[in-house]
């Protein structure tokens, strides 16, 4: 995305390859072990709304097959990206496991769960990936999530000679319904009937917490709530963007997208441990007119337990403590981490922790999106993220006009950058389990991602998707004409007018919802803020009112 996504393996194209595993570091787990701790949390009554079910992230690891796993997995990690770059854009990535120490095929039977020792059932078990790879107009980049609706995304990987991770993507997500339903933080503990099995897995929940908000009552949410309400100016660059589209009578899906620099968040390289250190936090409140709390989400980009070590960081202090090189010798001349010859170890540590950090712009992550289901109403989104050091703050109003279901209607504008295959797509994530309840913005069998920066610079495309809600569509008695016009928004004055377009191409039969993307063209636009606006009419003679989404020109 328990929260927050997790290492990852990225592989250098121009000096080697280096790929993310649990650490040897710490203690084996064995039949029963449990799982490594996380940080503890203070207790506190959660804020908003609440849910019974709990999900925990699990990664399990066969400690005595970690030696040798470079060597098992290189072959299918080789083949893996060669394939990668060698797929059609109407053909999914479907990335084969290459993890050759991960315990595979584990099921409730396999596993136990305890809540401050008390064993609980397990309601379900499934097998997911954390991240995956997207390819779209703009090139590729990663996204990760263990949530249901949150992603993390990266910046565009496709020119910093970087090439796809090939391992480190699988793990498990247990589910349970607590039978203690006592106020507080609560200790879980994970144990895998496997020999030699050593485990990462989430060991807190608080009362209240749900799948889309894991930080209520811990120690980092109670930070992000501080940091929400207070009046300090944040130094974390970020921008919002906003869209809602009604999903029934009464029911509007508010779409999130927060943009920030992944150059700014804190981040740092413990090379004793192979590590990379980042906590990333995300908090978003939705409040009433009154103040009161009407939805929430949180997130965590690497909580403790959360395995982010690189693989090859043991050898390297064996090494340096005059251990035989063995089998990484190959790996670690083709890095170039080494100087001198075999019988002279002396391992170059300024030159790993500066291989290891032109990583980062894959490791942190530029982008964040989620979903939350708000009922009609008037209300002010406020959002902060944090790195443990410094935080950025954003802000937008929420406004959802009631709907009855009979009446013609528009969503919000939300403006996009990049589309890519939905059929594509859908495929990707059904086999990684990923973010399964996230609903894409898609027309036509296009999937649109909705820009968290709407700054567009000359040569970037603009498109604009919203959705038409028209009861008469289903019963065949009226067309819908689309009208969009751009303004200027600063004056508010006409800059560019468009034909209306008949609607009738984004039909389905039986439905009367139309979903509509419209690539808008802005290359012969000077520089300057513009609004967009959109308007549909149908044959009733009916017109709903203007639907405007800003934009700027740079």
């Amino acid at each position: 995305m328990g929260s927050g996504p997790r290492a990852f393996a990225i592989f250098l194209a121009a000096s080697g390859l280096l790929y993310l595993m649990a650490s040897p570091a710490v203690a084996a787990q064995t039949k029963h072990s449990p799982a490594v701790p996380h940080e503890a949390s203070a207790k506190q009554a959660p804020l908003a709304l609440q849910s019974s079910l709990v999900l925990v992230p699990v990664f399990v690891y066969d400690q005595a097959r970690m030696a040798q796993a470079p060597k098992e997995e290189l072959p299918c990690v080789r083949s893996t990206v060669e394939a990668f770059y060698r797929l059609l854009p109407t053909e999914p990535y479907l990335p084969e496991n290459c993890d050759a120490a991960q315990i595979r095929g584990l099921t409730a039977k396999d596993l136990r769960l305890f809540q401050d020792g008390v064993e609980q059932k397990i309601a379900n078990v499934e097998p997911a990936a954390w991240w995956t790879v997207v390819r779209d107009n703009l090139g590729w980049y990663m996204q990760s999530s263990d949530t249901a609706r949150g992603i993390w995304g990266s910046s565009d990987l496709s020119r910093q000679r970087l090439v796809p991770p090939g391992i480190n993507r699988d793990f498990y997500i247990l589910a349970y319904v607590p039978r203690d339903s006592k106020a507080g933080c609560h200790r879980i503990k994970v144990e895998v009937n496997r020999p030699n099995a050593l485990v990462f897995a989430r060991d807190q929940y608080c009362t209240g917490q749900s799948p889309s908000d894991p930080l209520i009552g811990t120690t980092r949410g109670k930070e992000l709530e501080r940091l929400l309400v207070s009046e300090k100016r944040g130094r974390i660059p970020m921008s919002l963007q906003t869209a809602t589209f009604y999903t029934g009578t009464d029911t509007a899906r508010v779409d999130i997208c927060l943009q920030f620099p992944w150059n700014d968040l804190h981040r740092s390289w413990d090379l004793s441990q192979w590590a990379i250190y980042a906590r990333i936090g995300i908090m978003g409140v939705v409040r009433k007119q009154d103040g009161t709390v009407a939805a929430r989400f949180s997130d965590l980009l690497y909580p403790s337990y959360w395995p982010t070590f690189v693989q090859g960081g043991e050898e390297f202090k064996s090494w340096d403590m005059g251990a035989t090189p063995g089998a990484m010798r190959h790996d670690l001349d083709a890095l170039r981490l080494l100087s001198g010859t075999a019988s002279e170890i002396a391992p170059d540590y300024a030159a790993i922790k500066a291989l290891l950090s032109r990583s980062d712009v894959a490791w942190l992550p530029t982008r964040y999106e989620t979903q939350m289901d708000i009922p009609p109403g008037d209300y002010n989104l406020e959002v902060v993220l944090s790195d443990e050091e410094k935080f950025g703050r954003a802000e937008a109003p929420l406004i959802i006009d009631a709907y009855e279901g009979k009446q013609l209607a528009l969503s919000s504008v939300a403006l996009c950058k990049r589309l890519r295959s939905a059929a594509v797509a859908a495929k990707e994530a059904t086999q990684a389990n990923f973010a399964l309840q996230y609903v894409p913005l898609v027309s036509k069998d296009i999937w649109f991602t909705p820009a968290g920066d709407t700054h567009f610079e000359k040569g970037e495309p603009l498109f604009a998707y919203f959705e038409v809600y028209e009861p008469l569509l289903s019963q065949n008695s009226a067309t819908v004409e689309l009208h969009l016009r751009i303004l200027d928004a600063s004056t508010g004055k006409l800059n560019e007018g468009f034909a209306p377009v008949d609607a009738a191409p984004y039909e389905r039969a039986g439905s009367s919802v139309l979903r509509i993307a419209r690539k808008v063209p802005i290359d012969q636009l000077p520089k300057g803020t513009y609004r967009l606006e959109v308007q549909v009419t149908d044959s009733a003679g009916r017109s709903t009112a203007w639907r405007a989404a800003n934009f700027a020109v740079e």
